[in-house]
């Protein structure tokens, strides 16, 4: 399953940053929420895997489909990623899913990471990632 959300999405992107915000597993301070966003431009992207290797799956879905496709990739300034799953969500799946990432940004990237307990996704994994810095006309 995948979503595509831009600019139009408002309600999509307070959604994003409230989840952010509210992160139980891994928090997050406003502060670099607010550094984050001070970039301007804000994007969110969103997609669920489930299986083994779920967030390895999921960050590829999100770096082939969204980042690639829009042209991202070359002056993201600013990433706050989400991961959203139940009880069964593993540090290692985070670990992976943000050395993915890491290697595909550039290097001065601000990456800001989180974590939620959601029953809702059962066994799958939601990853929602929100952009920022990109120039509007980067954006296709």
């Amino acid at each position: 399953m995948r979503h595509i959300f831009k600019r139009d999405m408002s309600d999509t992107l307070i959604s994003g940053i409230r989840e952010m915000l509210n992160s139980e597993i891994i928090g997050v301070d406003p502060e670099d929420v607010k550094i984050i966003l001070a970039f301007g431009n804000p994007i969110i992207y969103s997609t669920q895997a489930a299986g083994i290797n779920r967030a390895s799956i999921a960050i590829q879905q999100i770096i082939a489909d969204f980042l690639k496709k829009d042209n991202l990739l070359s002056n993201v300034q600013g990433i706050m990623l989400s991961f959203s799953a139940s009880q069964s969500l593993k540090m290692r799946e985070v670990h992976e899913a943000l050395n993915i990432l890491k290697n595909t940004v550039p290097e001065n990237t601000y990456i800001l990471v989180g974590a939620i307990v959601s029953d809702e996704t059962k066994e799958a994994l939601r990853l929602t990632i929100i952009a920022t810095g990109c120039e509007a006309n980067d954006i296709n």
